[in-house]
């Protein structure tokens, strides 16, 4: 009897001692969480712009408004110059129309057929009988880079012009605006995926893209890379919307407002625009994404 109620004291003091334990063992630590509220959140989104890109090695872009052209070049050199685009004021004018093109057309000497064939030096046609060209003569000089007299095409001087033709090939862009174009271009690269659609495919695709951003749902989208060529941009050219629509602000997916401080603002922009969502990249679990229908 004295050996069974010593067992059954054993047993007590050691749930005792259990229990004692247990309510004085110290809670696990906790890592601490490094985040911050995106940057982006407080971004004026009205400079931002949809990118096409190109396999070129050069582009162009014509600034009607200031009659200033610039050629971008793979290796990072910028080649400016002044131009003298379309005027449909002065007889059988047009004005030079907007839009993204590709160099369709190069030609060392190509005669005029519509102005009693006026040669026009190093060719460079992107709109149908529009395009970039030097004179004969100097008397143009004098308006390039300050006014628009030109039937049409975009004038350059000579020296421009043979610059110019013997850097670019057939299929580089051109894009030609007035100040407020939607897209700007990129230089792709070898290894990255891009998506490559036909003229009427694009023709539809890209002012939907336009609609996401006026619309603020530039980064709920799929940002496809899309790539242009010769191939697939025709002489009447593609859209280049209107920068003025652009609202201020853009949605950003929940899993966008906390973002890792150790990423830097290049790595950080990269994530949000790649569209993938990383486990270190969203640390509140509350606002992640992946727990969202949108």
């Amino acid at each position: 009897m004295i050996k069974y109620l010593l067992s059954i004291l054993s047993v007590s003091i050691l749930l005792f001692n259990g229990e004692t334990n247990l309510i004085k063992s110290e809670p696990a630590p906790t890592r601490e969480i490094q985040y911050n509220i995106n940057p982006f959140l407080k971004l004026d989104f009205r400079q931002l712009r949809d990118t096409i890109f190109t396999m070129k090695d050069n582009f162009i872009e014509v600034n009607l408004s200031t009659q200033q052209a610039t050629m971008y070049s793979r290796d990072g050199s910028i080649y400016n110059f002044p131009v003298s685009s379309g005027n449909k004021h002065i007889e059988k004018g047009m004005e030079t129309r907007e839009g993204l093109y590709v160099i369709q057309y190069k030609s060392k000497n190509q005669p005029s057929v519509q102005f009693d064939n006026t040669m026009m030096l190093n060719w460079m046609g992107f709109n149908g009988g529009i395009g970039f060209h030097a004179l004969l003569g100097n008397s143009y000089y004098k308006y390039l880079g300050k006014k628009n007299v030109s039937h049409g095409c975009i004038r350059i001087s000579r020296e421009d012009a043979k610059f110019i033709y013997d850097k670019i090939g057939k299929g580089t862009p051109v894009l030609v605006h007035k100040g407020s174009s939607m897209v700007k271009i990129g230089f792709g690269k070898s290894g990255e995926v891009y998506k490559y659609y036909s003229f009427s495919e694009l023709s539809k695709i890209i002012p939907g893209r336009y609609n996401e951003i006026y619309n603020s749902r530039y980064f709920s989208i799929l940002n496809d890379k899309l790539l242009i060529d010769e191939e697939n941009v025709w002489h009447s050219g593609l859209p280049i919307g209107n920068a003025e629509l652009i609202p201020s602000i853009q949605n950003l997916k929940p899993s966008f407002l906390w973002i890792d401080k150790t990423k830097s603002e290049e790595e950080k922009l990269a994530e949000i625009i790649s569209g993938k969502e990383k486990s270190d990249f969203t640390l509140n679990p509350f606002l992640d994404s992946r727990n969202n229908k949108f």
